[in-house]
């Protein structure tokens, strides 16, 4: 049975925040880290990013597409977290890399909580009310779920459909 992971307030100093950062390939939310760092960030802060396979819905794959889906994510999954690694070490700033699979919203609060958080980031589409009503987003998820405050970050020219 393996170690449970240290959480970043284990390994973070006693007057630094914890700040999650939901991450994925979406230029949203690369754009959510950088409002983080330019309006947020403290030099002691310690950052736990957070990248949530989703798995494909796919009914009744075969044995082999299974295969080269899961070989996929593997790939996608090395390729975001290395990225993720090299650009906190190139910013110098403390952190680390945490993953899930499944449902986004859910993990990403579960996740949070976990490394006891003080603040959850994200960025968000920019659907429109009907369209989010109807399918759901995992901002609106985690802003309804999570006991940690949640700053979601939406781009200047998100155009508001309802």
């Amino acid at each position: 049975m393996a170690a449970a992971p240290e959480s970043a307030a284990m390994e973070s100093d006693q007057n630094s925040r914890v700040i999650a950062i939901a991450i994925d390939e979406r230029d949203v939310a690369e754009s959510a880290f950088q409002w983080y760092l330019d309006n947020l960030q403290r030099k002691d802060d310690f950052v736990v990013l957070i990248h949530i396979l989703e798995y494909p819905s796919i009914l009744m794959p075969t044995v082999s597409v299974l295969q080269q889906i899961l070989h996929e994510m593997d790939e996608k999954l090395d390729t975001v977290e290395e990225r993720c690694k090299e650009h906190l070490q190139k910013l110098q700033i403390r952190g680390k890399f945490r993953t899930g699979a499944g449902k986004s919203g859910p993990l990403i609060v579960d996740i949070a909580k976990q490394e006891h958080a003080t603040m959850i980031v994200m960025g968000s589409k920019g659907r429109g009310h009907t369209r989010r009503t109807l399918l759901g987003g995992v901002s609106d998820f985690v802003v309804h779920h999570s006991p940690i405050p949640v700053l979601v970050y939406r781009p200047l020219n998100a155009t508001r459909k309802h």
